[in-house]
């Protein structure tokens, strides 16, 4: 992990600094590294600390390419360890249980205990939970890798706390939105940065985004700028098309509710 020889050394894959039988308590930024990894393992999509791992690595070859025969300064060789070291251990998951397995047991308990607390957001929580119902809809879920849980049940008087669907929870801020006077669709329409305006055609081969006054207009004269402008409608599209999906399965769980109603009663 030392630079040597007046010039930066490329760091040791942890892989073989462990099989060494290397002190991780050496390692000067031993704390920021768990963190990164516990936290990241733990809280953030398989895609996103893959894209992670990768930028790591690019930016300590893209180093070495540019300032490696450098005077090596300590700080920034040890910056290039943290890299590495982090990027390997967002690739390989045994690495990483082999990386916290290996470290002194208060450094791990701080870093879960860190996951710990950004999970909890008082009074709520996000949890994985199994055999739930959510208490605005009553579907009935067997296992949710993650619900939004409150933590006051028991102060409510309820013999547990209270659990929500991301239907419900879609709604409600939609419903909260609205009452606050937020309208995210008008004021998307309205806003000439997001290009929301009806496209008129003016030649075979350019779009121009119309404006009422007829002034500002932004021309899609090139094949690229058409592209990325169709994509971009198709991420809003994507978009209401979720939230569409969301307030189905609300309006279905409310009918399924209804019907149950009217078999028990009818009973």
């Amino acid at each position: 992990m030392s630079s040597a020889g007046g010039h930066y050394v490329r760091p040791p894959s942890l892989r073989d600094f462990l099989d060494r039988g290397g002190d991780l308590s050496v390692f000067a930024l031993l704390d920021s590294l768990v963190e990164a990894i516990v936290v990241a393992r733990r809280m953030l999509p398989i895609e996103t600390n893959r894209k992670q791992a990768a930028r790591n690595r690019r930016f300590v070859d893209r180093w070495f390419t540019r300032h490696g025969a450098e005077q090596p300064v300590p700080a920034t060789q040890e910056l290039l360890t943290f890299a590495l070291w982090k990027a390997e251990c967002l690739e390989d998951t045994e690495l990483a249980q082999r990386f916290e397995a290996a470290l002194p047991p208060e450094t791990l308990a701080r870093a879960l205990q860190l996951v710990e607390d950004l999970r909890h957001v008082h009074p709520l929580a996000i949890e994985d939970i199994e055999e739930w119902a959510c208490r605005a809809c009553g579907e009935v879920y067997n296992h949710s890798p993650a619900a939004v849980v409150t933590n006051t049940g028991d102060e409510l008087g309820y013999d547990q706390d209270l659990t929500y669907c991301l239907g419900c929870l879609s709604i409600a801020t939609a419903a909260l939105e609205a009452a606050s006077g937020i309208d995210r669709f008008t004021e998307d329409i309205d806003d000439d940065r997001h290009r929301l305006r009806p496209l008129g055609l003016v030649d075979d081969d350019e779009l121009v985004l119309i404006d009422d006054d007829d002034e500002d207009e932004i021309v899609l004269d090139d094949e690229e700028s058409v592209r990325v402008e169709a994509a971009r409608l198709a991420d809003e599209l994507e978009a209401s098309a979720r939230r569409m999906a969301a307030l189905e399965a609300r309006r279905a769980a409310l009918i399924r509710r209804l019907e149950a109603k009217g078999s028990g009663e009818g009973h």
